[in-house]
């Protein structure tokens, strides 16, 4: 009895181990590309997500054909007041779309982004941000 035990424990490890996949992979932030695109965003998105000036952080999640997938932490500060934003955003050339709030946001990242993508923003941002 036992033996029959150990042996549906083990086959039911196997399998959980072989479905699990791999973390979602980050564009590589020494690549040229990369570093130009995030530098484009950074410069992008302080008017977008701000409304004015600012200073954006941006982490390049991934791209598809001219679509861009990114993190950016934004700040803008003005006398006695800062104001910020962290947010995933999709950037299609110079139109940015950002997720909805509270019980809009999850399914608002999986139209934004590619599934994978999406899951792990969902699932895993803290590795995404910049």
């Amino acid at each position: 009895m036992m033996r029959r035990h150990v042996a549906w424990l083990g086959l039911a490890t196997g399998l959980f181990a072989g479905c699990s996949e791999p973390p979602y992979p980050l564009p590589d932030r020494n690549a040229t590309d990369v570093r130009a695109e995030e530098e484009r965003l950074a410069t992008l998105l302080p008017f977008e997500l701000l409304g004015g000036p600012g200073t954006c952080k941006v982490r390049l999640l991934g791209r598809d054909g001219s679509s861009s997938f990114a993190w950016a932490h934004c700040e803008a500060a003005g006398p006695g007041v800062v104001t910020g934003v962290s947010v995933p955003v999709r950037v299609d050339g110079d139109r940015v779309t950002q997720p909805g709030d509270g019980s809009a946001y999850p399914p608002s990242v999986r139209r934004m982004f590619p599934e994978r993508l999406a899951e792990a923003v969902l699932n895993d941002n803290s590795r995404m941000r910049p």
